[in-house]
């Protein structure tokens, strides 16, 4: 089975890694495909490096747009495909972006299957082109893969009825384990119990409430504890800010960008790990790979009701969700894990047998392609 994916996330090392397992299987022949370049508001121009493992089925292709996901299109993909000539084409693309649209074009040239990946869990009403883009990807395609049941059923909604197979974000659970890191604590001068946030600082995320959810702990309780933001954003120096005017030195600290090697380290710093997203009129929490990384190494959560954020503590069984907004929901499930460490403890051990079983790289790539042979 000749499969050529392509995808602009891959320009991202991590995002390579379930290609990385459909390449092990000896029935795939595959050829990856991701933009030489890619333009990220935090990491700036990002170069196509493959992972070990892939650089002879792996090509970094020019682009127009370059860090555009609505307008992206590859300047020369007919030639790659023309010479690979694959059995199917999976697009791990939204099915309303440009790219997307030229994929399929290609396919009717190259008389192959079709297939295509949506994290999209809002109903959206697109102007056109978009618009005409997604009704005709929709109706072309031979099969759609959605990153939860909320991405299918807008998919339904969008009058899509064609068969679809739910792929959840895959975790390296080699690297992503329970560990000691007590030295790196130290370092960092944290006072456990350690409350942790892992991602991008932006007011979407729910950064602030955390911030409240901090101040109602410290009237409870005193400075008996620390909340570790890991990683950057547009929010990081206002939320600083705002911290030292209203909290003691030490409660709220923060990392800066953490390399996704060193991730396993931080996350294991943490007591429990907070994903307190917001949903906004043009988004909400599509995933949450953060969880699942954190019940990997055995941390419990702790996650607001936005998007699939409690879909997925309720199915890994690793954690509480609160009100998403509400700082003081927020703070009595942290206090209570905090008071309750034997069952937050069997919290997330429950968790990681789960993302053992369902998130780990080889399962999710079998997942994968079990639905494009299918397709084929």
């Amino acid at each position: 089975m000749r499969i050529a994916a392509i995808s602009h996330s891959c320009t991202i090392d991590v995002n390579q890694r379930i290609y990385l397992e459909l390449s092990k299987h000896p029935e795939v022949e595959l050829l990856l495909i991701a933009p030489l370049r890619w333009r990220s508001s935090l990491r700036g121009t990002v170069t196509f490096a493959p992972l070990e493992g892939l650089e002879q089925v792996s090509q970094g292709s020019p682009i127009l747009f370059a860090g555009s996901i609505h307008f992206h299109s590859y300047r020369h993909l007919y030639p790659a495909l023309e010479h690979f000539r694959p059995d199917l084409l999976y697009m791990d693309e939204e099915p309303y972006s440009f790219v997307t649209s030229q994929g399929l074009a290609l396919c009717r040239r190259l008389g192959c299957k079709f297939v295509f990946y949506t994290k999209q869990n809002l109903l959206k009403h697109y102007p056109p082109p978009f618009s005409l883009m997604q009704r005709q990807v929709l109706r072309a395609t031979d099969h759609a893969m959605a990153v939860s049941e909320g991405a299918a059923q807008v998919l339904r909604a969008c009058g899509y009825d064609g068969g679809i197979t739910i792929l959840p974000h895959g975790v390296d659970t080699d690297t992503l384990t329970p560990r000691d890191s007590e030295e790196l604590r130290i370092r960092l001068g944290a006072k456990r119990p350690i409350l942790g946030y892992a991602g991008r600082i932006e007011r979407e995320k729910g950064v602030w409430d955390l911030l409240e959810a901090a101040r109602v702990l410290v009237e409870r309780r005193g400075p008996t504890f620390t909340v570790l933001l890991i990683g950057d954003g547009r929010e990081r120096w206002r939320l600083a800010a705002a911290a030292e005017a209203s909290l003691p030195p030490g409660v709220f600290q923060f990392t800066g960008s953490v390399a996704h090697n060193a991730m396993a380290d931080y996350l294991n710093v943490l007591d429990v790990l907070v994903l307190p997203s917001r949903t906004r009129r043009h988004w909400k929490e599509q995933f949450g790979r953060v969880l699942v990384e954190a019940l990997a190494c055995g941390v419990p959560l702790v996650g607001s009701d936005s998007g699939h954020i409690p879909e997925l503590v309720k199915t890994t069984g690793g954690g509480l969700v609160f009100h998403e907004g509400r700082a003081d929901d927020l703070a009595d499930k942290l206090g209570y894990l905090m008071d309750h460490p034997a069952e937050a403890r069997e919290m997330a051990s429950r968790g990681r047998q789960v993302v053992l079983q369902d998130y780990s790289y080889p399962r999710v790539a079998q997942t994968l392609y079990e639905a494009l042979k299918t397709v084929v």
